[in-house]
């Protein structure tokens, strides 16, 4: 037999049960403190009962010339006591209940909190192609407004939701007890609002997915337009670019109102229905206190229990809201949460390997991204470790893929990329990465100062080692002309200080980790190659028992390596020495005349 099919709702809320049995203690705990709260709360009408029927005793016996019977006079003390024990039954009930929502709220903050780190440490895992594919803006909008109505699916609905249930329950309990006929009557509009209930909710279930998708391509409109001001402004698109945002507002807004709509329709309907159920009461409960078949303590005490399931049934309407709210973006969150990381440690890995030497190999290496469209053909290259191995090639010719191949931020075929003759899928992404330093044409840099740029790589950086780095790189000079030197605060992505200046920092973030292997790709695009002269220099005694990888367009850069291979449309074309590629005449050669005639040019100029 096949287990019938959950509802959209319940399948995503599911996503949360660990975080539930992980608190589960303090979850049952608050659930008690539910149950005696209303408990206590469902007392008070029956005390008042109690006062209403010996009032009317009291009355009859003293006013009443038809009355027959023992003669019953209610005291003021006793009816000080009662209302005295009801105030005592509210206090006690609102500590109770202060306590509880207490409890309920720090649990649910907590719960959040892991999931909000489970789901950073699982962004953390993705591999880099995965983020190819997906906007910043989608993935900023679950992290934070996802991840929020969550959180008050786990406080407010869930506390509303016990509290109406435990009470819903007692209360229908006592009122059954009081008059079965009159509990049936009163509460004929109720599967009403049930069917209701389930209209809404699977409608309000799409809405919500649809406005947090409004919500995300906002957000990534904001954050494509304030990481691209410079461009923007260059180009004075500045009106072009508000009134698209405007158009994506505009947008989000309409589908906010699609949803307000729809909440303000039902909302009455809430309120309304159970007003109902009093109207049946006053008139078929008024009826039989004139027959006599229900007395008059009886009557104040049931309206009162109907008075206070409306309370109840009003929070349906938020409930239900906040429900479908938290499932959308549990939803949301799930779908990210379900992703496979491309690139991880298989059951083939090699635990016992904790370092590495520094050789590479590539084995018949063949590769293509995922569309399809083939990067690298035939690759075969051996790199002796402490050697420099050179990469040229025009744009597109598949260098920095061939490099991104070693540290697995891209993921090569099995038996082609090799470590120290270990397959690279067998070597502990940890251990790989933290021997490898790579530096980009573009480095990434933190909105963080200075100092923590640089040691970035290290959890207890030593201040000369930041300083050495620093020197290596050729920046440590200019960090002293910087009026907070090492702590001269950098602004996002490093734009604060210059191109060349970056990638200087970039390198010495790359050196102070001391890597068994240093991949440099195009790194010293933004320096003046006075200032490249000097850092290979220093490189050079820094890296001699080390492997490093060159990528650069420029010969100077390359002429010194021990072994410099040509790609041409992903393949090896050309290899050797400068002398002997030189001799070649070839791509190489090529290249090296047309720079050689540049420079002569500027010289003349």
């Amino acid at each position: 037999m096949h287990s019938p099919e959950r509802s959209p709702t319940i399948r995503s809320l599911l996503g949360l049960k660990k975080y539930v049995i992980r608190y589960r203690y303090a979850i049952i705990f608050s659930f008690f403190l539910v149950l005696v709260t209303n408990v206590l709360l469902l007392i008070s009408p029956k005390i008042l009962q109690i006062i209403v029927d010996e009032l009317e005793l009291t009355w009859r016996s003293q006013y009443d010339e038809n009355y027959v019977g023992e003669i019953f006079t209610i005291s003021r003390g006793r009816i000080l006591f009662f209302a005295s024990l009801i105030f005592g039954i509210a206090f006690f009930a609102g500590i109770l209940r202060f306590i509880q929502r207490r409890t309920i709220q720090s649990v649910a903050r907590q719960m959040e909190f892991h999931l909000r780190a489970d789901f950073f440490l699982h962004l953390q895992k993705l591999s880099a192609a995965y983020y190819d594919n997906v906007r910043t803006g989608d993935l900023m909008t679950r992290a934070t407004s996802d991840l929020n109505a969550i959180r008050m699916v786990l406080s407010s609905a869930v506390m509303y939701t016990a509290d109406a249930i435990v009470f819903f329950g007692l209360a229908l309990t006592i009122m059954l007890r009081i008059n079965v006929g009159l509990t049936l009557v009163a509460l004929l509009p109720y599967p009403v609002l049930a069917l209701l209930i389930r209209f809404l909710g699977k409608r309000l279930h799409a809405r919500y997915e649809r406005i947090q998708e409004a919500f995300s391509t906002l957000n990534t409109k904001v954050q494509e337009n304030l990481s691209g001001v410079r461009v923007v402004k260059a180009y004075t698109l500045e009106a072009s670019e508000i009134e698209h945002f405007q158009e994506l507002n505009r947008a989000f807004v309409e589908r906010n109102h699609q949803q307000i709509r729809l909440m303000t329709f039902f909302f009455p309907i809430f309120r309304c229905l159970p007003g109902i159920g009093i109207v049946v009461l006053i008139w078929m409960g008024g009826l039989g206190v004139l027959d006599g078949e229900m007395s008059l303590g009886d009557f104040v005490a049931f309206q009162a229990y109907l008075m206070m399931l409306i309370r109840p049934m009003i929070t349906l309407g938020f409930i239900v809201n906040t429900f479908e709210r938290g499932a959308a973006s549990m939803g949301r969150i799930q779908a990210i949460l379900d992703e496979k990381p491309e690139i991880s440690d298989g059951e083939q890995v090699k635990w016992g390997i904790r370092d590495i030497e520094g050789e590479i190999e590539f084995r018949d290496l063949n590769f293509a991204y995922p569309d399809g469209t083939p990067v690298l053909k035939d690759i075969n290259l051996k790199i002796e470790r402490g050697k420099t191995l050179a990469i040229v090639g025009g744009t597109g010719s598949g260098k920095s893929t061939l490099v991104n191949l070693i540290p697995r931020i891209r993921q090569a075929a099995r038996g082609t990329v090799f470590v120290d003759g270990v397959d690279i899928q067998d070597i502990p992404l940890n251990v790989l990465r933290s021997n490898i330093g790579m530096v980009e044409q573009e480095p990434f840099l933190f909105s963080d100062y200075l100092r923590n740029n640089i040691a970035y790589g290290l959890e207890t950086p030593d201040e000369d080692e930041i300083r050495n780095s620093a020197h290596a790189a050729d920046l440590l000079e200019q960090i002293e002309e910087f009026p907070n030197g090492l702590e001269t605060f950098l602004g996002e992505r490093g734009m604060t200080i210059s191109g060349g200046q970056r990638q200087r920092t970039a390198l010495a973030r790359a050196i102070i980790i001391k890597p068994k292997i240093l991949i440099l790709d195009d790194a010293f695009a933004n320096v003046d190659t006075q200032t490249e002269d000097t850092i290979l220099s220093r490189l050079s005694e820094i890296m001699k028992d080390r492997t490093t990888i060159l990528i650069s367009h420029r010969i100077s850069t390359v002429k010194d390596a021990d072994h410099i291979v040509v790609l041409d449309e992903g393949s090896v074309v050309e290899t050797g020495t400068h002398e002997q590629l030189l001799e070649q005449n070839g791509i190489y050669a090529g290249i090296y005349e047309t720079q050689l005639l540049q420079e002569e040019l500027e010289e003349l100029q």
